[in-house]
């Protein structure tokens, strides 16, 4: 479920509650830490320009870390450019690289690289933003890494192999996982709509027979219907002083 930002009457609540407080910087700290709700970059950044400590900052950025919603990187140079010493630049970096949506893209990196001036700290930027998830995925291994599977056969889970069995170097490129079309599984398509009750019987189907219709026996037959044919063709009455032609059911008996 995504964070949702908090409002705006609230917030500045919580912004005037900060800045009323002067007795003591600890105490600052502790009005954000229990405060609770999720804050987008403009948020974020008020509250750390909030602060006038240094080490307050730091410590303001450890508890904004779980509590931000996903932001681009222009918004996420904001919250860096909150922050005046170069080396908690780059801490703030690290506190925010999980939110942000669009840090793969070459202009997310120009954002965030912008908010560094000097050449070392962008290398150490860069080094930060490669942290956040693995690349090994999207490589096409070297190929001919061999194990052994049982009854002493052989075994490859490295690409491209040969092309000639398993085709071009393209099309073995995109069975890797998370490449390649989607797999969706096959599903039923009955062509109606299902019942929204569990213990009802399947539309999908042809309606099943009643157990008077499938039995038949006289006196169980629903309304509107009628007996069975004269007997023999169907079953002899069941009375307590009814008889029938042929009660024992054989026709050539008693000839």
């Amino acid at each position: 479920m995504a964070k949702g930002a908090m409002d705006s009457s609230t917030f500045q609540a919580l912004i005037d509650k900060i800045h009323q407080e002067t007795t003591s910087s600890e105490k600052k700290v502790e009005i954000l830490y229990s405060c609770r709700g999720f804050y987008d970059s403009d948020q974020a950044a008020r509250i750390l320009h909030s602060y006038a400590n240094p080490a307050d900052k730091i410590r303001v950025l450890r508890i904004l870390e779980p509590r931000l919603c996903q932001m681009t990187c222009r918004e996420g140079r904001e919250i860096i450019n909150a922050v005046s010493i170069h080396n908690d630049k780059l801490i703030a970096l690290d506190c925010i690289k999980r939110v942000l949506s669009d840090y793969r893209s070459k202009l997310g990196e120009e954002y965030i690289l912008s908010a560094f001036p000097f050449e070392a700290d962008k290398y150490r930027a860069m080094q930060i933003l490669q942290t956040v998830n693995s690349f090994v995925g999207d490589y096409v291994a070297a190929g001919g890494h061999q194990g052994y599977a049982a009854l002493g056969g052989l075994y490859t889970q490295a690409r491209p192999m040969v092309p000639h069995l398993y085709g071009s170097v393209a099309n073995q490129a995109q069975l890797i996982p998370g490449h390649g079309k989607i797999e969706v599984p096959p599903e039923a398509q009955p062509g109606v709509v299902p019942s929204i009750y569990t213990g009802h019987p399947s539309y999908a189907y042809p309606a099943d027979r009643s157990y008077d219709e499938d039995r038949g026996y006289p006196g169980n037959s629903s309304l509107g219907q009628s007996l069975p044919g004269d007997y023999p063709k169907g079953a002899p009455p069941l009375g307590y002083h009814s008889g029938a032609p042929n009660p024992t059911g054989f026709l050539q008996l008693e000839s």
